[in-house]
């Protein structure tokens, strides 16, 4: 009975020094004559406002054929366990209306999609409808989610519309607001996929943060990784004379500590048969693991929430800070 008890009591003090926590939040704002903002009319349009929340993680290596032996491939993929689509996306509808009540509160009105739609300049343009996370995109293993209600209007076909100060100009000179949050939960430490032994093994643990950007690795394509960017931005543009940009952005990554155990190491090795014969050289070893990585929802819900809204409350904070 003793020993069951001191189990107990080193049980609870493991978790209280793996309490959760938010780690260092380093923010920087950018952009150019914000002071200028004030000769915009307080009304403002919410183009974009996207939250993706990494689910699962895929990775894969290959090495390849030599001489003496033939190619090993090994794939890992990691799943959070206990999450689900509608609670990701009750959280991102909460951001929006904190996000929209300091806009609100510091005398913006909001302008609609159909008003922006009806000008000339935006023929063509297509409206974003939110309330439905997607997982269309595996290759990301990130769950897309837009406000329940929330109504944007896509980027246009332009390659340069430098954070929406292209649109605002052709909507002459309407305030344009953008934010773009990604929340990965894992990190690839280690991918070997090289000539030399044959072996491909893939080394990843947890390590759930707001990134400021996060390459992710698609299988079958390494030279060309997709980018997940957070950003939060506001756009001015009338004229030469009368423009400005207000960029949020965070420095490095903003840790939320104490809700999942970053101390496992998640791993995936394959050797491929050595020898000289036929089947060695053509033949292909395979591993791959697929692994639930045990989360708590409630503790998930609270550190993503602390994080998101430091961020967006610095960002929006910073931007009234140059309004009159």
């Amino acid at each position: 009975m003793r020993k069951v008890i001191i189990v107990i009591a080193l049980a609870v003090i493991g978790m209280t020094v793996k309490a959760q926590t938010l780690g260092k939040f380093s923010f920087k704002d950018e952009g150019f004559t914000q002071k200028k903002f004030n000769h915009a009319d307080k009304r403002i349009f919410i183009q974009q406002f996207n939250v993706n929340y990494q689910t699962i993680m895929v990775a894969y290596a290959k090495a390849k054929k030599g001489s003496n032996y033939g190619s090993a491939t090994a794939g890992l993929a990691l799943g959070l366990d206990g999450i689900t689509n509608a609670q990701l996306q009750a959280m991102t509808d909460a951001y929006y209306k904190e996000f929209v009540n300091k806009l609100e509160a510091g005398g913006y009105t909001l302008i609609s999609a159909d008003e922006v739609l009806a000008h000339p300049e935006m023929e063509g343009r297509n409206k974003i409808i939110g309330g439905q996370p997607l997982e269309n995109n595996p290759e990301t293993g990130y769950v897309a989610t837009v406000p329940n209600g929330f109504q944007g209007v896509d980027g246009g076909s332009g390659g340069f519309n430098l954070e929406g100060m292209h649109d605002s100009k052709k909507l002459d000179g309407m305030l344009i607001a953008r934010v773009n949050i990604s929340v990965p939960f894992t990190e690839t430490r280690k991918i070997n996929g090289g000539p030399v032994g044959g072996v491909a093994k893939i080394v990843a643990k947890c390590d759930l943060r707001v990134t400021p950007n996060e390459s992710v690795v698609r299988q079958g394509d390494f030279a060309k990784p997709i980018n997940m960017v957070s950003g939060v931005s506001f756009s001015f543009k009338r004229s030469l004379k009368y423009q400005a940009l207000y960029l949020g952005k965070l420095k490095d990554e903003f840790e939320i500590e104490g809700v999942l155990d970053e101390d496992i190491k998640y791993k995936a090795t394959s050797v491929a048969t050595t020898g000289t014969g036929f089947t060695s050289k053509y033949s292909e070893g395979y591993a791959e693991n697929a692994i639930l990585v045990p989360c708590d929802p409630a503790k998930y819900e609270k550190g993503v929430n602390e994080a998101i809204s430091t961020y967006l409350n610095t960002s929006v904070n910073g931007f009234l800070s140059y309004i009159k």
